[in-house]
């Protein structure tokens, strides 16, 4: 193995690290400016902490499950590998669309 072929898992790992690193930072120092301004924050939990999760990994396995029908045709390698990312990016939008829709949806219940 390369050491090109090594580096990519690593820095994609480590972007990983750094995105939630300074995100979770950001919202903190947010949260602890707003506070010391006398601001009273009222976190409200959601009700159904994983709805979205759940409905966009059930998107994202079904949109590979359809991308690989059309993996089995006469289509070209790059047309083949572009409907795998397009089938897993639209059904997983469709998982988030679909799991705020249903949030709503519980919400008006209350």
């Amino acid at each position: 193995m390369e050491v090109v072929e090594m580096f990519i898992p690593v820095a994609f790992c480590a972007m990983i690290v750094l995105v939630v690193y300074f995100t979770t930072k950001y919202n903190y120092q947010t949260k602890k400016a707003i506070i010391d301004k006398g601001v009273n924050i009222e976190l409200k939990k959601k009700k159904f902490p994983f709805l979205e999760i759940g409905l966009t990994a059930i998107g994202i396995g079904l949109g590979l499950a359809i991308a690989a029908f059309p993996l089995s045709s006469n289509l070209s390698k790059e047309i083949k590998e572009l409907l795998i990312g397009a089938f897993t990016l639209l059904f997983g939008g469709v998982g988030l669309v679909s799991a705020f829709f249903i949030r709503i949806r519980l919400e008006e219940k209350k």
